[in-house]
């Protein structure tokens, strides 16, 4: 007999179930247990850890107005955690609602979104710890916001593009004394520099889950329990367009979120998607979230930015302060952008050390900007002693010039001089040995003119 058809005073005989919630009751522990199917409630002075795996013996009464086992008798269990995990992930009903932005490549993602809300559910249901590092930008934060309304979970800013070796023993060792944990990586950790530290994640025996926009050149299905990202169903240039942030509020909409779909907006305007339609405001929050990261340090916690967006005077003050640091630097880009070659798609350097920008602009929204002010197709590379930025438009894009494949064949051709990068096809960087950063370039207009 499974829980959900269980009546009163039935007695239940080393019935398998598990921990998923705890808390201190009139001065006893009151556990909530699960056998996948339904749930039943017991107290003991003994305390216990949510996930644990038991054998449980008693009769079930009504207590309270809730089915409880009186006077329990608990052993605990092995081995039976897994066909309760996926026993619950069976019973779990999400909503199958229209996209937001439809097309092909949705469509065709649908499955993995499907069960990545089922995964979440289940994780919730379950009482799992879960850990989610986001990507420090517009994109990645709107994604945890949206998420974070599904599950709760211990929130990471990541502020790098890679999944190192560092990031995975760091988690390891605050994942050791969790039962079962569940990571999510948003925004982040689909390329080649991401493999080893998926590897040793995964082998911690962590459910790993990864949405991301990124081309999966590290085949990061290989290392994780669910990918959800275009490029699985794609290989056009638009699959990039459908950010991370965009695919997490779909996802919390499949678990039955509602309010989420403000969040796309502001995740198309600050990956520059087209996907949806983005209101100045959606670009507003986009480039105070992104000011916001920006400052913010190394682990920073989500709180940080609910905690801003809500306090109306400081939203106001740090866009004032954004868009004036934006505007500040738009004569000096005009003034140190160079069109290094004009072609059917063209070519611009624009030096970011000699623009005096502080922390915000980066450089990446430098180049940016310098690409917001070219005309044609062309591409934009910002430029400092040890890396570049990409910005590519449509037009370039038409004719067949992408960032991804350009890095991926330097990274080749010029494997002594490139130490790693990645992106999508419209926006990318690369990390560059110094000294060796011109070279580079005169490689990429080399490329361009061969488009």
């Amino acid at each position: 007999m499974n829980f959900r058809n269980i009546g009163e005073n039935t007695a239940l005989e080393n019935a398998g179930c598990i921990i998923t919630k705890r808390k201190k009751h009139r001065g006893q522990f009151s556990y909530l247990v699960t056998d996948g199917e339904g749930e039943l409630e017991f107290e003991s002075g003994k305390f216990m850890q949510i996930g644990e795996e038991l054998r449980i013996s008693g009769t079930v009464e009504r207590q309270y107005g809730f089915l409880q086992i009186i006077k329990p008798k608990i052993e605990p269990a092995e081995g039976i955690y897994a066909g309760i995990l996926a026993k619950t992930e069976e019973n779990i009903k999400v909503k199958e609602l229209p996209f937001l932005a439809s097309g092909e490549i949705m469509d065709k993602l649908r499955p993995e979104i499907m069960l990545c809300a089922k995964k979440l559910l289940t994780a919730k249901a379950m009482g799992r710890h879960a850990r989610l590092r986001f990507h420090n930008d517009a994109d990645g934060i709107t994604g945890a916001l949206a998420l974070t309304k599904v599950i709760r979970a211990h929130t990471h800013q990541q502020n790098s593009a890679n999944y190192t070796v560092y990031d995975s023993m760091r988690d390891i060792g605050n994942l050791q004394s969790e039962k079962n944990p569940l990571v999510i990586l948003l925004d982040f950790a689909c390329g080649k520099d991401s493999v080893e530290g998926l590897k040793l994640l995964k082998a911690s025996g962590a459910e790993v889950l990864i949405i991301d926009h990124h081309p999966n050149e590290g085949n990061a299905q290989e290392n994780c329990s669910l990918l959800v990202n275009p490029w699985s169903v794609s290989r056009e240039e638009r699959a990039s367009s459908y950010v991370a942030g965009y695919l997490s509020m779909e996802i919390a909409r499949a678990c039955g979120e509602d309010g989420v779909e403000k969040l796309a907006g502001i995740a198309c305007a600050g990956d520059k998607s087209t996907i949806l339609p983005v209101s100045k405001k959606d670009k507003e929050m986009a480039i105070v979230l992104d000011y916001m990261a920006t400052y913010s340090g190394f682990g920073n916690k989500l709180d940080f930015y609910k905690n801003a967006i809500e306090n109306k005077e400081l939203y106001a003050s740090v866009l004032v302060q954004a868009q004036e640091s934006l505007d500040r630097i738009t004569d000096e880009v005009k003034a140190h952008m160079k069109k290094r070659y004009d072609g059917p798609v063209s070519v611009y350097t624009i030096d970011t050390e000699r623009i005096k920008s502080r922390e915000f602009p980066g450089k990446g929204k430098i180049t940016t900007r310098g690409f917001e002010l070219v005309e044609g197709p062309a591409v934009v590379l910002g430029v400092w002693k040890n890396g570049l930025s990409f910005r590519i438009n449509s037009g370039a894009i038409e004719k067949g010039v992408m960032a991804n494949e350009i890095i991926s064949a330097l990274k080749k051709e010029m494997p002594d001089f490139i130490e790693g990068g990645g992106g999508h096809a419209r926006a990318a960087s690369l990390r560059i040995r110094e000294g060796f950063v011109d070279s580079v370039v005169e490689k990429i207009i080399e490329k361009v003119k061969a488009a």
